[in-house]
Order: C-alpha cells, then structure tokens, then sequence
C-alpha cells in the first residue's frame, strides 16, 4: 500500500481507520495537503473549510477511540458538488448571484453522508445550474481535465472528476440529469454510478423540492477511482430520507447478482457512428466479461433517438420554462450560449407534446425493460465520441445537434431512469476511454458486480502519476 494515504481507497482508509492503524486526522491532513499541491492548478475544489474538515476528522477518531458505534465512512475524506446543500455553506451552484445563499441545513444526501462519518474535504466545482457538459463558471473559474488541458473535465460533475483523477479524494459526490456523473467520470477516468432515481434520497433546503421532470429524472450518486469504493459511498447515500417524497426503500442487494448473466453489448448508436477508441473499449469490454463468465451477444436496441428527444422534451422544455429567467443571474455568457444552442435543436413542446412525452416515456422504458428481461446487463458506450475538447458545444446549431446525438446513451438512460455505470477501461492516444454498464431499476449492485470485472482486467493508471 503506497505511504501516502491521498493515494489510498475509500475502502482501505475506512479500513485502517476502523482497526486503529490510521488516524482520520492523518488521512485529512494527507488530503489537505495533496490539495494545497495541486489545486492550485486543476480548480476542482473550490471551497474548503479545513477547520471544520479537521474538526470532524478528530470527532470520527474519538469515536473509534471510545468503541462508539460508527457509520461506513467514519473519518474518510469525500468531497461534495457546489449544487447541493452543506449547512453553514454558500449552495453557489456555480452561479454568482448565489455566492451568498447560505444553507441552513444539509441536503439529504449530505445529511446521510455526515451519519456515515465522512468527513467533507472541500466543494467540487460545476457549470451554472449543472447544465452543461464543460465544468466552468465565472465565479469559480474553470476546472481542468487531469490529463490534458485540451479536453474539458466533463460536466456537470467535473469539479468531483477532476478531484478524484488527480488524487484529491478518495470518493466523491456527483449529481447526474443527463450525464453529469457518466461523462465526467469518463473523461477524467474513474467510475461513476448513476443509481436509479428515488434510490438515493434529494431534498435541498435551499430550494426544496424542483419540478417533477426534474425531480424524478436527476439522480445523485458516488464518483471514485474504485468500484469497490462506489459501492461503499451508495451504501452510505442511500440511508431514508422522508423529505423526498420520491424515495424508495428498496434492496441493495439481491440473490442473483454475482450470477453470470446475459449481457447485450449495444455497438451501434443511431446518428452517430462510434470513435475507434469507443469501438476497442466496448471489444475489450466484452472480451473480459466473457472471458470471466457472462454470456455476451451483440443485440440491435433500437430507442437512443427517441431517448434523446424525450429528454429534451421533457428536461429542457422544464429549463426553459422555469430557469430562463435564472439565466441572466448565471452572468455567463459562453454558458447562455451554450444553454440557447441546446433548446434550438430541442423541438418546441406545448401542453400536449409535454403530457404526451411522458407517456412515450413510459412505452420506451417497457420496450427497454423487456430486453433487460432478457439479458439483465446491458454493455453500451457511455459517449459515441472521445474527450470532447473545450467549448465542443459552442459551435453552432449543427455542432451541438452531432453532440446531442454522441451523448445520446447518458440522455436515454436518464430519461428512462435507468441505473448505470460509467467504467475506464484504459487510455486511448494518452487519454481515458471506457464504456457504460446498464441494468434494471434498483439492480445497482448487478453492475458493481460487473464493473469489479472489467476494472480488474484494465488496470487503469493514474492520472496522478502525470501531476507528481
């Protein structure tokens, strides 16, 4: 295990902790110090109280101390997104006219996150209003990709990517409504897990309850170098919560799955022919969960179009109904440009198109869970394309309407509220590649399950390694 415990796991941090070989004041100061070395430089964290990080890091080792009862994360460092709310904190939302909107309490998330004894080592920067695929923002500046400064971190979750890749955290927290934990964990790579909306409880003080599109297709979820440690972080977001009312008390786990299914590998994506990168990772993808058991066979699914509209329909018509006048307060311009592109390629939706979008909703996701029913994993590229290089989105209607198509599989899956895993599988020409795991609701342990197999078999470097 390398000396420096900023190199090590969630798991094993948690682990050391807990058997009284590591204090969690030294892992925090560990952290603390590889962020003083190289934020300066990335942007990812953008807040950072290091009093009160100490502060609960002392708290998490008295317990231990004492043989006082401990949550899953008791004394390990994790970093939370700007969009959520942290009692005592400015929620900026990457958004200046909010650089004074204070928390009066902890959003859900947050909430069990501090039960399970993590201590909070910092705010990770977003794009305003998380809607957008680059990570920047007047207030907080620009975050960089780890690997190379030509390509952006990703958005919205880029500040938790870029955190994670470049080694300050262990795990992280990140909010996905159409590929804001997938696409950032892609870029910078790590693993991301979307779970299933209502699995993991949102309620904001700050802002309460959004509206219903919002609400029940955004979900939040972990960010790390590690399945292993995605799994540690669900375990500890996914406490009840009966301040969203959409939260659901289901299983974690189930009977059957480490069983070696089926699985559907998905190489075609309608609009949008597949980078080579995205080509070999999705071969070798398959190679290796063949290779350990599962069953993989090509399968035509057809829907990615349709998925994509439905989003914009229903997820972009709610922005521009409700968050247009909020545009202005963002004081962004290249993000209202960014913003605009999108709703020019999106279809004009009135009261019937919207209620209508709903119900086409509902017959994709039958369509789709059928085939689930058949092979109860399904492999797909998380982006059709490779690292997108910066400002990819501001370059006219016919740029964005390609990139709406190569990002069509995190749109679907977000619509249709299905959970997915965002996995590396190596680097591509120097940079990350990987590919996109996806199972039934409430199956997210089915996906760790599968996720463990091709990250053992990639061996993905560290982007740290390049930052020393």
């Amino acid at each position: 295990m390398p000396a420096e415990p900023w190199r090590w796991s969630a798991v094993d941090i948690a682990r050391k902790i807990a058997d009284g070989a590591l204090s969690s004041v030294e892992a925090t100061q560990s952290i603390l110090e590889r962020i003083a070395a190289v934020n300066g430089r990335i942007n990812a964290i953008v807040h950072l109280d290091t009093e009160a990080a100490l502060d609960a890091a002392r708290a998490a080792d008295t317990a231990v101390a004492k043989g006082m009862p401990t949550g899953v994360l008791n004394g390990v460092p994790v970093t939370i997104k700007l969009n959520v709310d942290v009692r005592g904190e400015a929620t900026t939302n990457g958004v200046s006219a909010f650089k004074d909107r204070i928390a009066p309490d902890d959003s859900s998330v947050v909430s069990n996150l501090r039960a399970a004894g993590a201590v909070f080592t910092g705010r990770t920067n977003t794009p305003p209003f998380n809607f957008r695929w680059f990570t920047e923002n007047p207030l907080h500046g620009r975050t960089l990709n780890p690997w190379s400064d030509d390509i952006g971190p990703g958005g919205s979750s880029g500040g938790a990517g870029a955190a994670l890749a470049s080694g300050m955290c262990p795990l992280a927290h990140g909010t996905d409504i159409g590929g804001s934990i997938r696409y950032p964990a892609y870029v910078n790579g790590v693993a991301g897990l979307r779970p299933t909306p209502g699995r993991i409880p949102a309620y904001h003080p700050t802002t309460g309850l959004r509206h219903f599109g919002l609400q029940a297709i955004s979900a939040q979820g972990p960010m790390a170098r590690s399945v292993a440690d995605l799994e540690l972080g669900l375990l500890a977001m996914c406490a009840p919560d009966m301040n969203d009312p959409m939260w659901i008390d289901a299983h974690l786990d189930y009977a059957d799955d480490t069983q070696f299914v089926r699985v559907g590998l998905v190489e075609n994506i309608p609009d949008c022919p597949l980078a080579p990168a995205v080509r070999d990772a999705l071969r070798f993808s398959a190679d290796w969960l063949s290779n350990a058991g599962y069953m993989v066979e090509k399968v035509q699914l057809d829907g990615f179009t349709e998925g994509t509209e439905l989003w914009q329909s229903l997820v972009v018509t709610e922005f521009r109904q409700h968050m247009m006048a909020m545009l202005k307060a963002a004081s962004c311009e290249r993000f209202e440009r960014s913003v605009q592109g999108m709703i020019a390629v999106s279809p004009s939706v009135d009261l019937a198109a919207y209620l209508g979008a709903h119900a086409r909703r509902d017959a994709l996701r039958r369509q789709w869970n059928l085939l689930l029913n058949q092979y109860p994993l399904l492999l797909m590229p998380t982006s059709c394309l490779e690292p997108l290089p910066w400002d990819a989105d501001l370059s006219g209607d016919d740029s964005m309407q390609r990139l709406m198509a190569a990002q069509s599989p995190l749109l679907t899956l977000a619509v249709l509220g299905l959970p997915s895993l965002s996995i590396p599988t190596g680097l591509a020409q120097g940079l990350p590649s990987g590919v996109q795991l996806v199972a039934g609701s409430f199956r997210e342990r089915r996906l760790l399950v599968a996720g463990q197999v091709i990250e053992r078999a990639a061996e993905m470097p560290n982007a740290f390694d390049r930052l020393m």
